[in-house]
């Protein structure tokens, strides 16, 4: 399928919270080497009066790969889109999360920029979902009614566009794209997509061979109080520890020193939402898990 671009440079509403409206003006781009899969489905299971509802997303023509030339201008901004429909009998509101599997390096998250609002150094990205091209490094929809997008049985929304600016820097990207009911944020469909400019292997990188990580899942889990995760390291090994909340903004970070270990996690001081928990060995690529944090 071709590559749709949107136009929105030349668009500068800005709600309270420093997102763009989505215009929703398309345009084609010439073909490009574009890999896609023709739709993914998603089951959630939730218990309503004793019976079990069944939520099935689909993503129609969802990319899987971009190949490109950075000495290509067209691919100063690429964006890649696909349709989000609702084969069920019931209403779906949906919100969109945001996950940097693999980012080249420098990569600009939390994303910054100098004192002239220029960028700094580093790759960076931004997806659009319903009325809004979120900020530079958001990781997750706004949650508030009017901005969840509703899709009503049979239908089919097609405001999603996933953004990614190389900014001159050549390698492989992948960033992954979750769609879950607003009713729980855990669930849902996820897709990633590799962007991959002037790389010799479009693939995922593989981890140094001497950095090993064992970890578990953060439990209990939604996060209302204190939760842990375990975690074991090779030994002479150390790592950082980041929690970044949905913004793309570091919250909480420490010093993994000990071989093997809890890392404890208090929701207590954490407002409600989604975060990423990130575990950097060694100056490895980090691994990453998601929660959500209730009260």
């Amino acid at each position: 399928m071709p590559i749709r671009v949107r136009q929105g440079k030349g668009f500068n509403f800005k709600p309270d919270f420093n997102g763009m409206q989505n215009p929703r003006h398309d345009r084609y781009l010439r073909p490009m080497k574009c890999f896609n899969i023709l739709s993914i489905f998603c089951v959630v299971g939730a218990f309503m009066v004793n019976q079990t509802a069944w939520c099935q997303v689909t993503l129609i023509d969802a990319v899987e790969v971009f190949e490109g030339s950075l000495s290509d201008p067209e691919n100063d901004e690429i964006a890649v889109h696909w349709d989000v429909a609702n084969l069920t009998t019931d209403t779906l509101k949906l919100i969109v999360s945001r996950q940097v599997v693999q980012g080249v390096e420098p990569f600009n998250l939390p994303y910054v920029e100098d004192e002239d609002g220029n960028p700094a150094p580093g790759a960076y990205e931004r997806f659009c979902w319903g009325p809004l091209c979120y900020p530079y490094g958001t990781a997750m929809s706004n949650t508030s009614p009017n901005l969840v997008v509703t899709i009503l049985p049979g239908e089919t929304d097609s405001s999603f566009f996933a953004d990614y600016y190389p900014a001159g820097i050549a390698g492989v990207t992948a960033l992954e794209y979750c769609f879950a009911p607003i009713t729980d944020i855990n669930g849902g469909v996820c897709h990633t997509v590799l962007f991959c400019l002037d790389a010799e292997n479009c693939a995922l990188g593989t981890a140094d061979d001497e950095v090993a990580l064992e970890w578990g899942l953060i439990q209990p889990m939604p996060v209302r109080g204190l939760s842990t995760l375990s975690y074991q390291l090779k030994a002479g090994q150390s790592g950082q520890v980041h929690i970044y909340n949905a913004a793309g903004q570091a919250v909480w970070s420490r010093t993994v020193n000990q071989s093997q270990g809890l890392i404890y996690i208090d929701g207590n001081d954490m407002a409600e939402g989604l975060y990423f928990l990130s575990l950097e060995i060694n100056g490895a690529r980090p691994q990453t898990q998601r929660f959500v944090v209730q009260h």
